[in-house]
Order: C-alpha cells, then sequence, then structure tokens
C-alpha cells in the first residue's frame, strides 16, 4: 500500500524532501503507512538510527527532525493528509535558550501549544523516557511540567527500563496503559572492532599488567567524576591500577577544575576531548572494567557500549542502570554512601575473568540492534493501531 504525498505539499525544505523519499521507500506495503518524525535527532548519537532499524518493515517512515523550525514542515505534512506521528526523544533542548524561569515557561507553553496544534491537525505523539529530567536542569519546576504535560499528551510511552513509570513517579506521572518497554539496544556492529587488547594498551601507554578502568563520554557534572576521584585516591598501592577517562569536557560550571584534578591525579590517563568514533574501540578493549560512577541514572548508552566490547561495569544501584547487569559481570554502588565507590573499585578485580566478559558479551548480543529495532516496530505498529481502533 503506497501513500504519496498530496497534489499540492507544503514548500520543499528538506525534511519535506525527505518524508516524500521515505514514504516512497514503502511503496508495496500490505499496511497503512506513516511518517515517523523524529525529534530532536542527534546525527552524533547512532542510537536513533539503530531504533528505527526495522520501522520500514512495519510500513512506517523514519525521517530526521534536527531542527525546531523543522516541526512547522512536519505540521503541514500532516495536514496536507500525511499520517504524521512526532516521535519525541530528549526534551532538554526545549529550554536551553531559556535565560529565566519566565523564559523557561514560555518556552514550555509554546513547545505544549505545538504539540496541540499538532494532535488537532489529526497528528499523533510518541515519546521515549531517556531521563528522568534533562541532565543539570536549570529550571526543573518548567522541566517537569514539560515531561507531565508531553507524557499527557502521548499515545505511546516508550521505556528502556521496565521501572521507569516507578523512577519518574517523583516528578511526574506516566500514564501505565500507554507504555512500551523495549530495552536500550547494544552496539553491536554499530562500531568499528579490530583492534588487539595489546596495541590498544600500547597506543594508550598502559602497561600489560595494570588493572584499567575505563570511564568513557562526554564530562559533565551527573556523572559523579568528582567522587570517582575522591574514591581513587583512597585505593590502596597493593597492585598496577590504571583509571583512563574520556571524553569531551562539558562548558559546564566546575568542569575546568575537574579537568585539571584529573590530570594531576596519580594513575590517571586523561584524554579530555570528544573521542571519534573509530577510535571507541581502542579505550574499549585497553580497559578491564567500565566505571559509571553516576549520581543518578535511567538509562545509558555508555553502559551498553561497555557491554558490546565485553567489559565488566561497576554502575550505581538503585538505577536503571542497575536493572540491566547482573553479578556475573556488574557490581553495584550506593552513590549516597562514604565507601561505595571505594568498595566498587577494590572488588574489581573479582569482575576481570573471561567468564564475566563471556556474560556481558551475552547480554550485547541478546540487545543487539536487529532485536532491539524488530521488537520497538511491532510494538509501536501495534500499539498506534490498537489505540485508533478504540478511538474510532
Amino acid at each position: 500500500m503506497e501513500r504519496r504525498l498530496p497534489p499540492s505539499p507544503p514548500a520543499l525544505g528538506d525534511l519535506t524532501q525527505d518524508a516524500a523519499a521515505a514514504m516512497r521507500s514503502l511503496a508495496g506495503s500490505t499496511v497503512e503507512p506513516f511518517l515517523l518524525a523524529a525529534f530532536p535527532w542527534f546525527v552524533t548519537n547512532p542510537y536513533q538510527a539503530l531504533l528505527y532499524g526495522s520501522c520500514r518493515e512495519h510500513g512506517i517512515a523514519p525521517v530526521r527532525v534536527v531542527r525546531d523550525e523543522q516541526l512547522d514542515e512536519v505540521l503541514e505534512l500532516q495536514r496536507a493528509g500525511l499520517p504524521t506521528v512526532l516521535h519525541l526523544h530528549w526534551l532538554h533542548p526545549i529550554l536551553q535558550r531559556a535565560a529565566s524561569a519566565k523564559d523557561a515557561r514560555q518556552l514550555v507553553d509554546a513547545f505544549l501549544h505545538r504539540l496541540d496544534t499538532h494532535r488537532e491537525s489529526g497528528g499523533r505523539v510518541v515519546w521515549t523516557v531517556h531521563n528522568i529530567l534533562p541532565h543539570e536542569a536549570r529550571f526543573e519546576a518548567e522541566e517537569t511540567r514539560l515531561s507531565a504535560e508531553v507524557a499527557a499528551r502521548s499515545e505511546v510511552i516508550h521505556v528502556l527500563v521496565q521501572r521507569t513509570a516507578e523512577m519518574v513517579a517523583p516528578y511526574f506521572e506516566l500514564p501505565r496503559d500507554r507504555l512500551l518497554h523495549v530495552p536500550h539496544m547494544s552496539y553491536v556492529g554499530a562500531y568499528e572492532d579490530h583492534i588487539s587488547r595489546a596495541d590498544a594498551r600500547h597506543d594508550l601507554g598502559l602497561l600489560p599488567d595494570e588493572l584499567v578502568y575505563l570511564v568513557l563520554g562526554a564530562i559533565r557534572p551527573y556523572k559523579g567524576l568528582p567522587e570517582l576521584l575522591d574514591a581513587w585516591a583512597t585505593l590502596p598501592p597493593d597492585r598496577p591500577r590504571r583509571l583512563v577517562i574520556a571524553g569531551a569536557p562539558s562548558d559546564q560550571p566546575g568542569i575546568d577544575e575537574l579537568i585539571e584534578r584529573a590530570a594531576l591525579a596519580p594513575g590517571v590517563l586523561l584524554d579530555a576531548r570528544k573521542i571519534p568514533a573509530p577510535e571507541m574501540q581502542t579505550f574499549l578493549r585497553a580497559a578491564d572494567v567500565a566505571v559509571l560512577p553516576y549520581r543518578q541514572a535511567l538509562n545509558s548508552g555508555a553502559l551498553m557500549l561497555a557491554l558490546t566490547f565485553g567489559l565488566p561495569v561497576i554502575v550505581p544501584a538503585g538505577s536503571g542502570l542497575a536493572d540491566v547487569v547482573d553479578d556475573r559481570f556488574g557490581r553495584t554502588f550506593d552513590p549516597a554512601g562514604a565507601t561505595g565507590l571505594a568498595d566498587a573499585l577494590l572488588d574489581a578485580p573479582g569482575l576481570v575473568s573471561e567468564s564475566a566478559r563471556a556474560a556481558a558479551t551475552a547480554t550485547a548480543a541478546d540487545l543487539r540492534p536487529s532485536v532491539v529495532a524488530g521488537r520497538f516496530a511491532l510494538g509501536l505498529r501495534e500499539r498506534l493501531d490498537r489505540a485508533a481502533s478504540t478511538a474510532a
């Protein structure tokens, strides 16, 4: 079944042209096709491209909404008669320009008006809940209101951890009957992986007998790096250890001081830059265990990347991350505890084994992109079709 753009489509912008090509790709579909407009789309993160990998098999045509002004094109496509679902992901860009609480309220109101106009035109809304609230939210009350209102307007709410509704409950409510649980995929096949452990260690200047702990990803306040450096400083000199911290520093307060501290800390190797995708393998293959010392977390791509490369992991207890790991390849720590993280670091040698690496690799294989993408596309199609039939 093919649905073409109307004879007099909106003015052709980038998104409209992408939509036309996406819908043409569904020629011959046996189900009524629709456009899935993903906003915001981050071109440097492979998550969304992997998530949508099976959509076309289910009559779903994904398109990238990179800039917020392209939401106007999405609305015009819907008004022109093209069935359109707006799939929201991370919400933090909506308030990123706010200079005050008043600005934040106005930006929330404006975005909700966009959603309401889209829905009044027959469009539909889906939301993937990536975080409890945006990291380092400056206007928490308005971020909370935005999340609550988006949830209320969404026909399907995609959660990556089953406990998501429980974990966000102190802030906002997720209607349980709209939840679609499909976990975060691993990154099997998404990153280059051909370097040997020995070559990776040589490239980073790491010795063969060192126990190497890795923190990989953007350096931001919520990730708990000050606490990690505190814990690292307490470890006894009973064996060779190295802590590798690699990622781009944010421009938030305190990060410059954190970078300077890490650069001077004994036993710490700091690479404070955005790590190109082809170089990820070097850090991951050189490491023995990945450390995610986050203060609070619902989901983590860094966790799934570590498991993809067979790394045992240390994650915060009570987080969504802890729901992914088990004691075959993971340890948890209490972020509020005085010695919890240090104790987990000391326990790391017990994690470093072939059986632990095999268990991490097997978990990543179970969550490989093709499997997760198939579950998402099928679940989304079924939920949206069911909601439409109920409404009719």
